[in-house]
């Protein structure tokens, strides 16, 4: 007759079968706990940027997605983001987006954002897009949309982060410099540029969106569920504008 497996021998059978079962679900635990990497870029001084992240902080913390934001030049975070290298870029225009539509946005925008013209020169005067071709034009690399609307033959010099624009301004390196702004936002006056001035005319406005790899579709659709809630409440303009004050006068020395 065989012989029954003693006790010994069935809590070491239970014990192997077991353990690639507890194997697995822990690596997919462990998976899970990865923090998702989100590229940024500017960090240290650009408004813009601070707001998305402060609302994308917020944003991840109630879905409960770990996730740290991962500094990078402009340019680059939007290529290793459509190249699947990064899982998500902290904000885009729909320019970036109709260019990889191997990316997915969170449906409901981070912010309205206006594209402004600063300069020292006092005589400086814009009509449109096509008036700077009569200028140096400083611009942030990597802004897509920018890149898009700025006509051939400008004199263009780009410009790493915020603080290297302003120094152009500062040095008259250059005569004007368009940036990115959240629409409705007062005039920037960032230390050691003086006669800094904000032209009139908003040269453009659009919507900037959260932007992940595709495949991370289905949490695309959670951070836009909790965007929506955050809007409704009143919290994500009240997010919006206390980070921008805050910004604004660490920016001018304040």
């Amino acid at each position: 007759m065989p012989r029954t497996p003693s006790r010994f021998h069935r809590q070491r059978l239970a014990a192997c079968l077991a353990w690639p079962l507890g194997w697995t679900l822990g690596a997919a635990a462990q998976a899970q706990a990865q923090p998702l990497q989100i590229a940024s870029w500017d960090r240290a001084t650009n408004p813009l940027i601070g707001i998305s992240e402060a609302v994308l902080t917020r944003l991840y913390a109630d879905t409960g997605q770990p996730m740290q934001f991962v500094d990078l030049p402009a340019r680059r975070a939007g290529l290793a983001l459509a190249s699947g290298e990064m899982d998500a870029n902290t904000h885009r225009a729909r320019d970036y987006l109709e260019a990889y539509p191997q990316v997915v946005a969170v449906a409901t925008p981070l912010a309205q954002v206006q594209l402004r013209a600063y300069t020292r020169d006092p005589t400086l005067r814009l009509a449109g897009w096509s008036d700077l071709s009569r200028w140096r034009v400083a611009h942030l690399r990597g802004i897509v949309r920018v890149e898009q609307l700025m006509p051939a033959g400008v004199h263009r010099i780009e410009a790493g982060s915020l603080r290297e624009l302003w120094r152009l301004l500062a040095t008259d390196a250059a005569d004007v410099a368009i940036l990115s702004e959240l629409a409705g936002s007062p005039a920037q006056k960032p230390a050691g540029v003086p006669g800094l001035q904000r032209l009139d005319l908003v040269l453009d406005e659009h919507t900037i969106h959260h932007v992940l790899a595709a495949r991370h579709a289905a949490l695309a659709q959670k951070l836009n569920a909790a965007l929506l809630r955050l809007q409704a409440s009143g919290e994500l303009e009240a997010l919006r504008q206390s980070t921008l004050q805050a910004l604004l006068k660490r920016q001018g020395g304040g």
